[in-house]
């Protein structure tokens, strides 16, 4: 193999490595439709709930067909550990006491442990739960 043809091959590499190791927080940034939660083995499937990630914020979004809106409450993420995610809502934009009935959410400060994350597809597990995601 030539120079050249090394040199592409080495920084290829080290590009695939480099994405392979980088930070889960940043890579959770987006926004995820929640596709369906397991509970001891049962799986409801759902389509109007999002989880919204930018740097250190987060937003729970849920859509109502009926209405054709959505309600939603911000909130701040914290990576604890490197798959660790500890997720908190606040008052800011509505009341907690209002919101948090809507969500499976007993309080507002959730931790998951991140199981998959691709492009596409994450998978958290939270509470004896598990969230299936698809990056919307």
């Amino acid at each position: 193999m030539n120079i050249g043809k090394k040199v592409i091959f080495y920084m290829a590499a080290l590009s695939l490595l480099a994405s392979c190791t980088s930070d889960i927080g940043d890579r959770l940034d987006g926004k995820w439709q929640l596709q369906q939660v397991e509970t001891e083995g049962k799986v409801e499937k759902l389509d109007t709930i999002y989880y919204n990630f930018q740097t250190s914020l987060f937003m729970y979004q849920i859509y109502n067909p009926a209405t054709d809106a959505f309600s939603h409450c911000y909130g701040f993420k914290v990576m604890e550990t490197k798959k660790q995610v500890m997720l908190e809502l606040t008052n800011y934009s509505v009341s907690l006491n209002k919101f948090l009935p809507q969500t499976d959410w007993e309080t507002p400060t959730r931790r998951f442990i991140v199981e998959e994350l691709t492009d596409k597809r994450l998978v958290m597990k939270g509470d004896d739960r598990r969230y299936t995601f698809r990056r919307f």
